[in-house]
């Protein structure tokens, strides 16, 4: 059976369609920049303009599963519609044109799924390690080994969020950086106290913002992450030296860089000082999956279908 995911996220909407072989066989994927939540992410609605460019990219993406004979259709609202007094208003256009509904995920569900899509790229093992998944609107941490589930969480700190509330100069200045990254370590206390007591050994960054940050790793490196390529690996120190060029890069430069998106120009600074202020608490290796809420997603539609 063809299974579509739409992953409506609060900056970028994610198609995947699959089918089970025993292991998750990927017929298509496509991501699109919607920014959803631009402009009424830290106000707790939708704006008009925000809801019309979600309406556009669903019926783009919908289309397109139909066109590759998919049977069903889950949709999976995160963070932007969550926290939105009026999503409803946004879920029932989507119900009234596609005839399916959204279910709007609690943050501790988002967390579940991007585990059981993270665990089918990267081999966990019996020491704990972390994922860390990068949204518009949250960022979600994942406590876990190869055989357990230690802690998840998901906090909203997501780089539109951070962005929106701290305006920053481009490129961003020192002090900008430093109040940034003292609202982080506040917000993440509960997080840095897990890390404190289990010290995990590795941070496995899943999609999003690391999809980037591996695409400029293997072009440090001198080479070109394949497409098919689902994970790879990379060390604090070599993450370090990106980070620091990046940052102090202005917008038309980041714009230059190969493998960075346009959609995440803007949010990739903020994005890197949540990565380091997670990285300062001991973690010298990094992990990079490509799967993430959607793989987890498919993998549980297809379970149910059997």
């Amino acid at each position: 059976m063809l299974v579509a995911i739409i992953d409506i996220g609060t900056n970028t909407f994610n198609l995947l369609v699959c089918q089970s072989q025993n292991e998750l066989h990927v017929i298509h994927g496509e991501e699109v920049s919607v920014f959803l939540g631009r402009g009424g992410i830290e106000r707790g609605i939708l704006t008009d303009d925000a809801m019309e460019r979600g309406i556009i990219a669903l019926r783009s993406l919908v289309e397109k599963a139909h066109e590759l004979g998919v049977e069903r259709i889950d949709a999976f609202g995160t963070s932007a519609l969550r926290n939105a007094r009026n999503a409803h208003v946004f879920a029932g256009r989507v119900k009234n044109e596609f005839d399916f509904d959204i279910r709007i995920i609690t943050g501790d569900e988002e967390a579940s799924l991007i585990l059981d899509g993270v665990r089918q790229a990267v081999t966990f093992t019996a020491k704990p390690m972390l994922v860390m998944d990068i949204g518009g609107g949250s960022i979600e941490f994942i406590l876990a080994t190869n055989k357990a589930l230690m802690w998840k969480r998901s906090f909203e700190i997501g780089a539109t969020r951070l962005l929106e509330r701290f305006s920053p100069s481009d490129p961003i200045t020192l002090e900008e950086h430093f109040r940034i990254a003292s609202y982080l370590d506040a917000q993440l206390e509960p997080l840095f106290a897990m890390m404190d007591r289990h010290w995990p050994h590795a941070l496995v960054g899943s999609a999003g913002s690391f999809d980037t940050i591996a695409e400029m790793m293997s072009s440090e490196k001198g080479t070109t992450l394949a497409d098919t390529a689902i994970t790879c690996s990379f060390t604090n120190t070599e993450f370090d030296a990106v980070k620091e060029r990046l940052l102090a890069m202005d917008r038309s430069e980041r714009q230059g860089i190969p493998g960075l998106p346009e959609f995440r120009v803007d949010t990739i600074p903020v994005a890197l000082i949540a990565i380091e202020r997670v990285l300062l608490h001991g973690i010298e290796q990094l992990h990079w999956s490509r799967y993430s809420l959607k793989e987890g997603a498919a993998m549980r539609a297809m379970s149910e279908a059997v």
